[in-house]
């Protein structure tokens, strides 16, 4: 995996080289990355590029290979790239630096430069990629906006396609529930696509969110660089939610991406098995790769135990309950660390007095671990954390 770094962030120039470098044709990202590795930086390579033949270039490079690349940078002009950026306040994103998603950083072919339009910092947050088709039912609909805004409740990034369907779902119930989200495009940020999302995109800058893109600003949508975009879905997020989906489509891509390329956790929602929208899920889910998603915590419980401590945003108050939670209330948070249950299936999955049981619940409750709904009992945003750390600390 690609673990390159800058000490310091690049300078106007440097700006401009990654420009030059990114928009020569045929040049890819696997070449810059051969090249970083024997130049040192994009300077170094873009001054090598206009010197010539006479540098040494990279011994498994062909002379012919590199005459080619010294060509194609020399015609490079990206133009007036910077300023159509610039008019939408947004900025290029190089890999090398430190404002790169550290996560993408060991996804197999990670892209040169990013462009970024709204704030940097959530491409760095804990994350949810949640895909699924266009075509989908109303039922898909409901699911996607309700994991989305559970997502969104819990401090966890929405990441998406932007595309019709699931994806612009997700994105808005993410902004209903007053969270960040993330559109993964696959056009340059100039061309938005579906042209009717366009107002959807400015709402989710304006909400915290950003627009990413990997094209140039002018690149309009093509159908070849969609499946390209969907690596960068899967490499932002922690997993990938499938919400509905046929079998062949490029949610279902990007799920099995995630889990054999990025070693990247997958959940299904379960839907219909005579539907085809529910099969790719349902499909996964039978053949082990994807974990079965009944509940909004079904997902955040495997997310909130694989981040750090740090990455939880736990607030003092939340670690001063962790370290004052009796061995009652610690039972109680490992038997509802995912669905919830009734409170009677509660009582009977632990063995203890059943006065204890509710007192501990209650305990829980007031402390804003736990909600009750009728006869169900389940955890909250606040309680998914408090039960991440606690099964840490069990590790």
């Amino acid at each position: 995996m690609w673990r390159y770094r800058a000490a310091m962030p690049p300078s106007s120039q440097s700006q401009l080289n990654w420009l030059r470098l990114t928009a020569a044709e045929g040049v890819g990202p696997r070449t810059i990355r051969r090249l970083l590795q024997h130049f040192g930086n994009v300077d170094a390579i873009v001054a090598a590029a206009d010197r010539g033949a006479s540098v040494d270039w990279p011994p498994d490079m062909p002379g012919s290979a590199c005459q080619a690349l010294c060509a194609a940078i020399a015609r490079s002009a990206p133009g007036d790239e910077r300023e159509r950026l610039r008019r939408i306040d947004g900025v290029h994103v190089a890999f090398n630096d430190d404002a790169f998603p550290p996560q993408m950083m060991n996804i197999p072919d990670p892209p040169a430069l990013l462009r970024v339009a709204g704030q940097c910092s959530v491409l760095s947050a804990p994350s949810i990629a949640i895909v699924g088709t266009r075509r989908c039912s109303s039922v898909g609909l409901r699911q996607a906006g309700r994991f989305a805004a559970a997502c969104a409740d819990a401090g966890v990034v929405v990441v998406s396609g932007g595309a019709r369907g699931i994806d612009a779902e997700a994105h808005r119930a993410a902004l209903r529930a007053g969270g960040a989200t993330i559109v993964v495009m696959g056009s340059g940020l100039g061309c938005p696509y579906p042209p009717e999302h366009a107002g959807l995109f400015d709402q989710v800058r304006q909400g915290g969110g950003a627009l990413v893109s990997e094209y140039a600003m002018n690149r309009p949508p093509r159908p070849s660089q969609f499946p390209r975009r969907n690596r960068l879905i899967s490499g932002l997020a922690q997993g990938v939610l499938v919400v509905e989906a046929p079998a062949r489509s490029g949610a279902m891509l990007t799920a099995r991406l995630a889990v054999e390329a990025h070693g990247r956790d997958c959940w299904a929602v379960p839907g219909d098995a005579d539907r085809r929208e529910a099969r790719g899920g349902l499909e996964a889910i039978r053949d082990g790769w994807a974990a079965c998603a009944i509940e909004p915590a079904d997902v955040l419980a495997d997310v909130m135990a694989r981040l750090p401590p740090s990455a939880t945003g736990e607030s003092a108050s939340k670690q001063a309950l962790q370290c004052s939670l009796g061995k009652m209330e610690g039972k109680v948070l490992h038997a509802l660390r995912r669905g919830g249950c009734g409170v009677a299936e509660l009582v009977e999955a632990i063995d203890a007095v059943a006065g204890d049981i509710l007192r501990a619940v209650t305990t829980l409750e007031m402390s804003g671990v736990l909600r009750r709904s009728g006869s169900r009992v389940s955890l909250t945003p606040a309680g998914l954390e408090v039960a991440a750390a606690a099964r840490r600390r069990a590790c």
